[in-house]
Parts: C-alpha cells; structure tokens; sequence
C-alpha cells in the first residue's frame, strides 16, 4: 500500500473516532423496574434547550456542540426529576429516576342523580382545505426539541368524561411522527398544570390523511367542570424521509378564530404563544348534567 493512501485511510478512521467520542448517549430507565422510560425530557439549562429521548429512552448529546462540563436535568410525567453534570466524554450514561411517590391521579366520584349527555368540545369542521398551514415544521436542528402545540377548548363547567379525542391530519412530509396528547388546566390564559392521565399516543405517517380517532373511553379521564382546559400535542418522534433534511405537518388551519384557539411553544424554556386560529380538533365527551 502506498505510503499517502496509508495516510487517507488513517486520519479517516482518527476522524470517525474524533466523532464517535464527541457524544454522549444518556439512557433513562425507571429506578424500581429497570425498564427503559420512552419521550423523557432533557434538559440543557445553561442553553436554554429541551429535547425528547426516543421509544427506548435514548438521546445522544453533541458535546461538540453542547461542551463538557454540561449540566443536564431529566424529567418524565410520574418521576421525580434528576440533574445530572456530564463531565467526561463516555459512550453511555445511564441515568434512572424514582417513580413520584406523591403522584396521585385524582379520585373523581360522578355524581349518581347526574343525567349524562354526550357533548363535543373544539373544533368539529374540517374545513375545505382552501386554508392549510404548514403548521410545524421539523429539521435536523429541532426534530428532538419536543414542539408542542393545541388548542385552548371552550367546554362548559359540568364534570365531564373524555370518551373520544379526533384529530384531522392533511398530509405530513415526514416518514412517520410520533405525538402524545395532554390535557392542561389553564390559568390567564395559558396552559399550567399537566392533569394526570394515562398516556395519548397519535402515530401518523405520510399515508395519514383525514381524521384520526382515539378511544380513551377506558382510561377514565376526567375533567373538572370548574377549570378551562387546554388539549396540547407534544412532538416527541420524526423521522425524516430518505434524502430529506426537513418535513411538515400540514393542518387545514382557520383564522380568524374567536375560540378553541392554538397555543404552542418551541420549547420548556419558552413561555407559552397564543394565536387566533384553530385547527380540526375536537373532544368527545359524557357530561354530567
């Protein structure tokens, strides 16, 4: 072999090495179970950034990007958080988090004399399509920073049962995205407090086209009829098509909108936007009357 091709092939293989070392791969798990935790939160304070680990609770840390030392918190819905200082460059880092011992979804007894109707909350029409948004779109630089976006609802002030969640997609160029849905209590206006509920998952692909439809009639969602609430869509997967470097999620969008109006923000260090406009959302629901 040539004395220059020993060369190429040896600062080749330094530079695949210089990379490799330049990350960090945390790996989140339950402390009691040992199971991984899927769409935890990573938080990088001194940035000002968030970011989603994957389905098996992975997320891989730049540090050329993000230099050491870094300070990193780690949260999930149910767990207690846990900050972290990332001092050396390992390839794994693994980090477990005790379950939240004083997470108590809240007992909600129906009254027994309450007649129960079915109600729908949000925004039932699909619209003709003549309006669409490139609602959110995703890049290398924000597809795990976890965007959130939704919709304040106007419901009535009477206990309520969500039976039923619909979403209308328009057409996604991605390969494939993962959402999950949460309900917040809303105070001046903008989503506060996350309501404790068992885990909303929307998996939509370049095929998902019109309403999609989760029945979460079983998993006993309540909502108190003295609290506004927001129903908020957190991105916490995209997977970007073969030879693509970005992607959109497109919402036939109405504007103006007087009510069900979009909230969202980029980011967990970002304070919460409104907009006057609302997109095909929608909650169904029995009403204790």
């Amino acid at each position: 072999m040539r004395p220059m091709k020993k060369i190429l092939i040896l600062c080749f293989f330094i530079a695949i090495s210089t990379i490799a070392q330049a990350q960090i791969t945390i790996q989140v798990s339950d402390e009691e179970t040992k199971e991984t935790i899927e769409f935890a939160s990573i938080l990088l304070p001194e940035h000002k950034k968030s970011f989603v680990t994957d389905e098996h609770g992975k997320f891989l840390i730049d540090t050329n990007k993000y230099t050491l030392p870094l300070n990193v918190i780690v949260q999930q819905f149910g767990f207690e958080s846990k900050e972290i200082a990332l001092q050396n460059v390992t390839g794994l880092y693994n980090v477990y988090l005790n379950p939240e011992s004083e997470l108590l979804r809240e007992v909600i007894i129906p009254p027994k004399n309450a007649k129960i109707k079915e109600r729908i909350f949000g925004r039932t029409s699909e619209g003709s399509g003549k309006i669409v948004g490139t609602f959110k779109d995703y890049h290398k630089e924000n597809r795990y920073a976890g965007l959130e976006f939704g919709l304040i609802l106007n419901t009535n002030n009477k206990l309520k049962k969500v039976k039923k969640i619909h979403w209308h997609i328009n057409s996604l160029t991605l390969q494939r995205a993962v959402y999950s849905l949460y309900f917040y209590e809303v105070e001046n206006g903008k989503p506060s407090k996350k309501i404790s509920h068992a885990d909303i998952n929307f998996t939509i692909t370049d095929k998902s086209k019109g309403w999609m439809v989760i029945n979460t009639e079983d998993l006993d969602i309540y909502i108190d009829g003295t609290k506004k609430i927001a129903a908020v869509l957190k991105t916490q997967k995209v997977e970007l098509k073969n030879g693509t470097e970005e992607g959109s999620l497109i919402l036939n969008i109405g504007i103006p909108a007087v009510s069900n109006i979009i909230t969202g923000r980029d980011s967990q260090y970002e304070e919460w936007e409104k907009a006057p406009a609302n997109f095909p959302f929608y909650i169904t629901v029995d009403s204790y009357e």
